[in-house]
């Protein structure tokens, strides 16, 4: 277990939301943008936002790792607010951008949490070949997107570990002003830079050992059924989606 968890790490424990099938989660994941983007009211986002909370206490994913997440992205809170203010919006429609945002970090937090590396490839493989007539690699292609999806809390990892080490050294980060952090960012830079790449290589090379070809469909992972959950899941995203048509009357207009 890695002494930091951050935003794409996974944490291996046995849940529902683990054992659920990785394609579905693709699938519910997209569902759930597809929701946001709709221009409904805050007790749909309400209503997905509870969702999205349920699937966490579901995942048994310590809670601090979720909030670990958000105060990490507070700026971008604070930014959206200040844009809110800034363009006069109202109390309401600002709250549901918030949950807009909140959404989906927090559902991306939940499949990178619950989903190991191999079977983010086999999910994305999985849900790439609908894309087969077009002749791609698409091995190839599921292990580069798993990898760029890695990078960014692999490079979180490597830097938290790296301004633990500087702080012996003088430069400590978390305990300085803004010009302070400026500084410790940029004598360590490069050296997070470096030692991310070879972490990613290395990440890389142990899938290789593990027998894993980016030349074939499918290697010899473990196979994923679609359980009565993920049919639940699934429902329940699609349920979301009939309550906005509902709401704003276009159900009714077909």
């Amino acid at each position: 277990m890695q002494s930091r968890n951050s935003f794409g790490s996974y944490y291996p424990i046995d849940s529902l939301i683990h054992r659920l099938n990785p394609v579905m989660k693709l699938v519910n994941f997209i569902l759930m943008v597809i929701l946001i983007c709709l221009p409904s009211s805050i007790y749909v986002h309400a209503f997905a936002l509870a969702l999205v909370v349920i699937m966490i206490f579901m995942s048994y994913v310590p809670f601090r790792f979720y909030i670990r997440t958000i105060w990490a992205l507070r700026y971008i809170y604070i930014l959206i607010a200040f844009f809110c203010l800034y363009f006069d919006t109202d109390l309401t429609t600002c709250l549901t951008y918030i949950m807009k945002f909140t959404i989906v970090v927090e559902y991306l937090n939940i499949i990178a949490f619950t989903t190991s590396p191999s079977e983010t490839i086999y999910g994305i493989e999985k849900f790439l070949s609908l894309f087969n007539f077009l002749y791609l690699p698409l091995g190839k292609i599921s292990f580069k997107i798993n990898s760029l999806l890695r990078i960014i809390p692999l490079y979180q990892s490597v830097e938290y570990k790296i301004y633990r080490a500087a702080s012996s050294r003088g430069i400590d980060y978390f305990h300085s002003n803004i010009f302070g952090r400026i500084y410790a960012r940029i004598k360590v830079g490069s050296s997070v830079r470096r030692l991310a790449k070879y972490k990613n290589q290395e990440i890389n090379d142990f899938s290789t050992l593990r027998l894993y070809s980016d030349k074939k469909y499918r290697s010899n992972y473990r196979t994923n059924r679609v359980s009565y959950f993920d049919i639940f899941f699934l429902l329940f995203h699609i349920a979301l989606i009939i309550v906005f048509l509902i709401e704003s009357g276009k159900i009714w207009d077909i």
